[in-house]
């Protein structure tokens, strides 16, 4: 499936990371093996969420956890060169937020990732604070 054009532009995220490639992801056919790239977004990811509740401030402790993630291969990605990863939120909803992200490599997007995040406590999924929320619309995507 073709993702919306959106997708593969790097200005339409809010959150950048670069990641350098390594030499020991490369498989036989040179290419950085599909589960390093799934791994190249995580850390992405991480750091976003990092930032995101860096910008919250000082906060009730939170659980978030995965619901789903779905990566889309779109080119392939070689070492040694640089990954720039743009992050954002796409979707906030009661308990849940999504993340969308693209992997660009020399200006070309070469793929990307959308995962679900739930809030969840003892009894199962809790509402996302107020503040949450607000920080999270600071980093919403323009999908046009």
């Amino acid at each position: 499936m073709k993702p919306d054009p959106w997708r593969l532009d790097r200005a339409a995220y809010p959150f950048a990371f670069q990641i350098q490639t390594r030499y020991r992801d490369e498989d036989s056919l040179r290419h950085i093996n599909n589960m390093a790239i799934a791994g190249f977004y995580d850390e992405a990811r991480g750091r976003f969420m990092k930032q995101i509740f860096e910008d919250l401030g000082p906060a009730p402790w939170v659980r978030i956890v995965t619901a789903d993630t779905r990566v889309s291969f779109l080119g392939e990605v070689f070492h040694p060169d640089m990954l720039d990863i743009g992050s954002g939120i796409t979707r906030i909803g009661n308990a849940s937020m999504e993340i969308s992200q693209a992997m660009f490599q020399q200006g070309k997007c070469v793929g990307i990732c959308t995962t679900t995040f739930v809030q969840a406590d003892e009894k199962g999924s809790s509402p996302l604070s107020d503040g949450l929320r607000a920080i999270l619309q600071t980093y919403l995507v323009p999908q046009s």
